[in-house]
């Protein structure tokens, strides 16, 4: 058992464990929260080098100590220069997504390498591209093909369909993370409630049991109760800050 301290993003710290959870989970090691002010501090069971190399695929976490005998060890410090912020917005009919929480959602999802991933409404690609980059097979589904044309991963596989009426068959897919439209940018024609009532039983049906899902929407959206009631197991929650009057909360689900 080994004490670590971990400095991440201080707005989104309670992600930020949940992120650590989800990747020691990967490797197969346990984890224990001590503390979490101002930083998190966590007893570690498992190989510490498996647990560094895991570490580099973080998107909220920024440096990690080893606390021995009340002396901190550097483990290790990660660049996240490439995590730019990238605003909401309006980007060939889609919204584009912060870099970060695109990871955090995989993360969060334990996507695994060689694993099948899924983003069903996949806009222009960013959350789908960080699957790519931790090894997963992808497939994506948007029912607006515009901005299927900016996407040049060509080792995504594309569908242009309604989510709920796309091929993908029964529990064949290992994770899903996705940022559901809002309504006001969605080209779907149905109420935001509809929307997301069929979102969470097109993801059940397509998840095989064990699988995550990782999604992100509006604190005036409750998708808790419908994901609840299929038998999802909530394992993670967290809320961010947008802008304005917008935050968003990010739910995390297994199936079992």
């Amino acid at each position: 058992m080994v004490e670590l301290k971990i400095e991440a993003n201080q707005d989104l710290r309670v992600l930020a464990y949940h992120e650590l959870e989800a990747l020691v989970e990967l490797i197969g090691g346990s984890l224990e929260l001590v503390g979490d002010l101002p930083n998190l501090v966590v007893n570690y069971d498992g190989n510490i080098d498996t647990l560094r190399n895991v570490l580099c695929r973080a998107a909220l976490i920024k440096r990690v100590w080893v606390i021995d005998r009340e002396k901190e060890h550097k483990l290790l410090e990660l660049d996240r220069s490439r995590y730019r912020v990238l605003r909401r917005g309006r980007e060939s009919g889609s919204a584009a997504i912060d870099l970060r929480i695109a990871r955090l959602l995989i993360n969060l999802a334990r996507v695994r390498e060689g694993s099948l991933f899924l983003d069903p409404f996949i806009g222009t690609g960013i959350i789908a591209h960080e699957a790519l980059m931790v090894g997963a097979r992808v497939v994506g589904i948007d029912i607006n093909y515009k901005p299927l044309y900016s996407i040049h991963d060509t080792y995504i596989d594309l569908i242009n369909s309604d989510f709920t009426l796309s091929p993908v068959r029964d529990e064949t897919i290992d994770s899903i993370a996705t940022d559901p439209p809002y309504n006001r940018l969605s080209m779907i024609d149905k109420d935001i409630e509809t929307l997301y009532r069929e979102f969470a039983n097109e993801a059940y049906r397509v998840l095989r049991i064990g699988g995550y899902i990782a999604f992100s929407h509006p604190t005036y959206i409750n998708a808790l109760d419908w994901f609840l009631s299929l038998g999802f197991e909530l394992v993670g929650e967290g809320l961010q800050y947008v802008h304005g009057g917008l935050s968003r909360l990010i739910y995390v689900f297994k199936k079992v």
